[in-house]
């Protein structure tokens, strides 16, 4: 069971992909992921911007495999480092 953080877009276009099991995230980044979750995909309005990063979390738990589009402005910091390495 693990998730799977992939960001791409930026002014350079580097995607970065990182993964964590989730038994090893901490008590903030699970809380920040089931919020993620429940709330499901923003409205395309608030992807707007040019150079702006988007991160694809793709969960796969006991429930199966799930996967969200969030935009920089609404991804959690904790949760972004994910693929972005240390």
């Amino acid at each position: 069971m693990k998730v799977i953080v992939e960001r791409s877009g930026g002014f350079a276009g580097i995607i970065r992909r990182g993964e964590k099991d989730l038994s090893a995230l901490s008590p903030e980044q699970q809380t920040a992921l089931q919020k993620l979750l429940d709330k499901g995909a923003p409205a395309a309005s608030t992807q707007l911007g040019a150079d702006r990063f988007t991160y694809k979390i793709e969960v796969q738990d006991g429930h199966g495999s799930r996967t969200l589009t969030v935009p920089e402005a609404l991804m959690p910091a904790n949760l972004a480092g994910i693929a972005t390495g240390p």
